[in-house]
């Protein structure tokens, strides 16, 4: 005779506080449902649970490597205002100098020229 295990009844047990029981039995008839059968649907509702507080873990991985990237943009920020700051010091010694080296060679024109 082949079992048709589809069919039978398995119980499962868990272990709660009275008022637990209470506040489960409660909601169940509220449903309109035994206590069994609303046990059994909620572990079914539940199954993917698990998968959903992996997800959870791996955004907290994301924000933490998210945060990380952020860091170094703004270090990178920092470094290439940095930069900005030097090279527009050196045109303005470099404008400075040819400034400088314009009325230089005005000078030695002028001084050519009265001689």
């Amino acid at each position: 005779m082949e079992k048709n295990d589809q069919n039978r009844n398995f119980t499962l047990s868990t272990k709660v506080t009275a008022s637990q029981k209470a506040k489960f039995m409660q909601e169940a008839e509220r449903l309109k449902l035994s206590l069994s059968e609303w046990m059994c649907g909620t572990l079914e509702m539940s199954i993917n649970a698990y998968k959903e507080v992996d997800k959870s873990e791996m955004i907290l991985q994301l924000q933490e490597e998210n945060n990380e990237k952020t860091n170094i943009i703004n270090y990178l920020k920092l470094q290439l205002n940095k930069v900005n700051y030097l090279l527009q010091q050196k045109r303005k010694i470099i404008a400075e100098l040819r400034s400088a080296n314009s009325e230089n060679d005005s000078e030695v024109y002028y001084n050519r020229k009265i001689k």
